[in-house]
């Protein structure tokens, strides 16, 4: 299932069809403009619907392995916070008992949240901007547990804290990390094609749609019933992610 975001590109794409079906059936139709062709407009709809299947296709095959990432690091704040106080029990110097929680506070102070789709599942389109808080985790993640493999204190009898059972969550949650760039890759590649196939200016199905309606009001005029059957039809652009 795509996500809420992806609605308006498909809503675009669905109108260029009934535009162009529109524009097929009018028998003085014969722009100078090739691009407005409904031989042109047909090739152009269909690399648009494609793209955006392909891409639907890639965000559902990259769903199950972001949510297994994201359920593997979603306890570990709790988990280090029992690491810690664990820690503090112990005769360890406090010097670096202080280092503990230095790298501990900095594990549990990053936001990994990102945008879900519909179903609950961690949104492909967003990964990328997480991605760093991950790895972030991850290595700061090793700096503590490196930190505790080097002092003989840290040796707590409950086998969820043991240095064993961290070092087997560190290496899942490094493979995660690696192998992610391949689960994400196709999906940014499957966005950019199908951005390019709706938005890319003149070419895009936005621009030669709203470059269609202007022919249709030369050819049919601005007043005439049957121009607004054309120019009703919606087409919107994505809106411009704020700098700030």
């Amino acid at each position: 299932m795509a996500s809420n975001i992806e609605t308006g590109h498909g809503v675009n794409i669905s109108n260029f069809k009934l535009l162009l079906d529109k524009c097929a059936v009018v028998p003085s139709y014969n722009p100078s403009n090739t691009d407005l062709t409904v031989a042109n407009m047909t090739l152009l709809w269909q690399s648009a619907d494609n793209a955006h299947q392909t891409l639907i296709t890639a965000v559902a095959q990259a769903k199950d392995p972001i949510n297994q990432r994201e359920l593997l690091f979603k306890p570990l704040d709790k988990l280090v916070t029992r690491t810690l106080n664990f820690f503090e029990s112990t005769k360890a110097n406090k010097s670096v008992k202080k280092d503990a929680k230095g790298l501990a506070d900095k594990i549990r102070g990053f936001n990994t949240k990102i945008p879900k789709l519909p179903d609950g599942t961690p949104d492909p389109a967003h990964v990328s901007q997480a991605h760093l808080s991950y790895v972030q985790k991850q290595l700061t993640f090793k700096q503590l547990l490196d930190l505790y493999t080097s002092d003989p204190l840290y040796a707590p009898n409950e086998v969820e804290v043991n240095i064993a059972t961290l070092q087997t969550l560190h290496t899942n949650m490094k493979n995660a990390n690696d192998n992610i760039g391949t689960i994400i890759a196709p999906v940014q590649s499957a966005r950019v094609t199908r951005d390019n196939a709706l938005y890319k200016a003149d070419t895009g199905i936005v621009d030669v749609a709203l470059a269609c309606k202007d022919y249709i009001i030369s050819l049919l005029g601005a007043r005439k019933p049957e121009t607004k059957l054309f120019t009703s039809i919606k087409f919107t652009r994505p809106r411009k992610k704020s700098s700030q």
